[in-house]
């Protein structure tokens, strides 16, 4: 009889965990509508492991239909990440190197000192800050940050509205996209062995709990895609807080016509930078670059005290 009760149960986690690994799979490939699918998307990742948890449970009840099912859900998902953990090709050793860098101020409250340190310490030739109140953004340019990068071009606002875009080079058509719920900016300058990039803030619109929010989310990337598909043809780099996943299939659709994911290309693997302020510290990636004519070569992450957000720093070779 306890046999039998340990067989059945066995089979009803199994099968449970593999109908999550299944679900996961079709959430990578299907358009997200609202947090209720914004949501368990975040956690595709995740479904790795589990659904390889349902191959080890079908494996001791030796029900090998079922360890074949699970395994092929197993690959299955791995098509989904592997990406993400193979690197492009390396660029030339000539090419010129060029470093961006993204953080997100927390409404402000973010450790300025501590994020003038770490922009010290990795030289980034562009740098896109988002929720900037009026207040952190004196602070910003009373900073050693605006020394190393005098061009700025910056919409603050309250809350997290607020978005700065800083250059080494000087900056020139400069505007703020249109239509989208916060501020997003764009403008070009010239990087090392790169002129004339055309370079972009972007904080698109976050999937906050409540009615209607994960929808106003997908709809602010669609108005972000939008712009992004109108840009000149010619090099390009998005940097920030895009509020989306790897496994969003709105974020990916971001990735046409020859613009690509920097973690994608450098094969960066799994690099999650939201929430550090929560116990089990981030589990989502939602900061990220995206470049046309670039190769990036790597992606890594620093801690910024005060903000609930990793900073991220890559580097780039032109192409």
């Amino acid at each position: 009889m306890m046999g039998k009760a340990f067989r059945i149960g066995g089979l009803v986690i199994g099968l449970l965990l593999l109908a999550a690994g299944i679900a996961a799979v079709v959430l990578h490939f299907v358009p997200q509508r609202g947090n209720l699918t914004i949501y368990p998307t975040s956690a595709v990742p995740l479904a790795v492991l589990t659904t390889l948890a349902a191959v080890l449970v079908f494996a001791s009840l030796r029900s090998w239909i079922l360890v074949a099912l699970a395994a092929v859900v197993v690959g299955a998902l791995l098509v989904t990440q592997i990406p993400l953990w193979r690197s492009a090709p390396a660029p030339a050793a000539e090419a010129p190197r060029i470093t961006v860098l993204s953080a997100n101020l927390t409404v402000g409250a973010a450790d300025v000192p501590a994020l003038a340190a770490i922009v010290g310490d990795v030289k980034p030739d562009v740098v896109s800050l988002q929720e900037v109140t009026p207040e952190a953004l004196a602070r910003v340019q009373a900073s050693s940050i605006t020394a190393a990068l005098p061009n700025v071009y910056a919409i603050p606002g309250n809350g997290a509205a607020g978005t700065v875009l800083l250059t080494r080079a000087p900056q020139r058509d400069q505007r703020r996209l249109d239509g989208m719920i916060l501020n997003n900016l764009a403008a070009v300058t010239d990087l090392p062995g790169a002129r004339d990039t055309r370079v972009l803030a972007v904080h698109s619109g976050a999937p906050i709990p409540g009615r209607g929010y994960g929808e106003i989310a997908v709809k602010d990337m669609s108005v972000l895609r939008g712009h992004v598909e109108q840009l000149p043809s010619g090099r390009m780099i998005a940097i920030g807080d895009f509020n989306a996943t790897w496994d969003h299939k709105h974020y990916r659709d971001l990735l046409r016509g020859g613009i690509v994911d920097a973690t994608d290309q450098a094969g960066g693997g799994w690099k999650p930078t939201y929430p550090t302020d929560r116990v089990l510290g981030p589990v989502v990636g939602i900061d990220h670059v995206i470049s046309r004519g670039f190769v990036a070569t790597d992606v890594a992450t620093r801690t910024l005290p005060g903000s609930d957000h990793r900073v991220l720093v890559v580097k780039l070779a032109a192409n």
